[in-house]
């Protein structure tokens, strides 16, 4: 079973390969990458939502949420306010774990910082989503979702989560179309390379779970 940690070692392995082709141009890249693939997941969420009957507020956003953590022992975060604003910060995670055992933690400022903005922006860009600050420079992600309190808001359902395979899989699938559009040839390069690396890394039974959920059609909801 693929988790949050693979799914963080396969942005580090772009980033890197993106740098090494293309420095000039590498993080304006990088960033639309990281922003296609959120806004993807967010166009999901907000899709499931309106299947639903349902507003597009930032209450609606968090009970359509399309994962949970595999380990409850990745995270550690710390709600200061329900309502009407959801005000949460995040001490420990699983992403900031892996790209700081990869030293990769430029990577992790450039995917960070409009990861969350973006997934908001696909479920509904009227929304007011606010990432204060990272952990990666402040030592502690924290975050306001305006007016996500407001109303009484569902669980989620797990009818509409995904297991990380899918996840990582999306990742590996976007940064593929996208830097296949970007650098031709060059682009399927780094995505050889990456799951080269992914192989070498996890095993091949990891890989090809990995290569099996990218063939997925992630712009239909119920795939």
């Amino acid at each position: 079973m693929l988790n949050e940690k693979q799914h963080a070692f396969i942005a580090a392995q772009y980033y890197r390969l993106i740098h090494e082709l293309d420095p000039a141009g590498a993080e304006r890249v990088f960033l639309f990458c990281t922003r296609k693939y959120a806004e993807e997941r967010g166009a999901r969420m907000a899709q499931r939502a309106l299947r639903d009957g349902c507003e597009l507020t930032l209450g609606t956003y968090m009970s359509y949420g399309e994962w949970e953590y595999t380990d409850p022992s990745f995270s550690e975060n710390e709600v200061l306010e329900t309502a009407p604003d959801h005000h949460y910060l995040v001490h420990k995670c699983p992403w900031n774990t892996q790209f700081s055992e990869m030293g990769a933690m430029d990577c992790a400022e450039s995917y960070c910082r409009d990861l969350d903005l973006s997934l908001a922006r696909g479920f509904n860009p009227d929304v007011h989503f606010e990432t204060r600050s990272t952990m990666h420079s402040a030592g502690v992600c924290e975050f306001v979702l305006h007016g996500a309190g407001e109303k009484p808001r569902a669980p989620r359902d797990k009818k509409n989560q995904r297991p990380f395979a899918y996840h990582c899989g999306h990742l590996l699938s976007t940064f593929d179309r996208c830097v296949r559009n970007i650098y031709g040839d060059r682009g399927r390069g780094l995505t050889a390379e990456v799951e080269r690396r992914f192989g070498k890394q996890y095993g091949s039974d990891a890989l090809v779970e990995l290569l099996e959920n990218k063939a997925r059609d992630f712009l239909d909801i119920n795939a």
